[in-house]
């Protein structure tokens, strides 16, 4: 009875159990996404209209700590591509009466965020590229307004690793010639 458990039940769970993770992590990215999401400021951005920008979008919520340490690292990254055709936006996925916009408006301040702040109350961007909320997440659009997968989820450590990759990929984009180049 043992040797059957062994040889037919185990490898059956740890082949349930590799799929089950495999589809948890896969999700069919949107080619090209199309969103307008209104910001703090009241101006509405419009995807569509910054083909021929790098575009990086960090998702995120005010009770998230890895969040705000990606917000540094973000601002930092930030500086360093300000003369570039490079977007950067912060979208909180939280619902209104989760945080107001006084509430996003003091944390953004506290965290000396200097790129636009966003809503998607509803999550109905941030559902387009993860199943589930995972945060931060990171998605990056290349001048052709494409998604450049893989959509990254969470920190890396350290810091100095997570901004090194940040500009790896920013690069790449950069270097990417598009239709809106010629």
């Amino acid at each position: 009875m043992y040797q059957i458990i062994r040889t037919v039940f185990v490898p059956t769970l740890i082949l349930i159990a590799i799929c089950g993770v495999t589809n948890a992590q896969t999700k069919d990215l949107p080619n090209e996404p199309r969103f307008k999401l209104q910001g703090l400021d009241g101006k509405i951005i419009d995807l569509a209209e910054l083909r021929g920008s790098v575009v990086l979008v960090s998702f995120g919520a005010t009770w998230c700590a890895p969040c705000s340490t990606e917000l540094r690292a973000l601002e930092e990254l930030l500086t360093e591509y300000r003369e570039k055709p490079v977007k950067f936006f912060w979208v909180s996925i939280e619902r209104p009466e989760e945080v107001t916009n006084a509430g996003l408006r003091r944390y953004a301040k506290e965290r000396k965020v200097s790129f636009p702040v966003l809503r998607d109350t509803g999550k109905m961007v941030f559902l387009q590229f993860s199943p589930r909320v995972r945060l931060p997440m990171i998605v990056m659009l290349g001048k052709d307004g494409k998604v450049d997968a893989p959509v990254q989820f969470g920190m890396r450590a350290p810091l100095d690793a997570y901004k090194s990759d940040m500009r790896t990929r920013l690069n790449k984009l950069l270097e990417t010639r598009s239709e809106a180049d010629q």
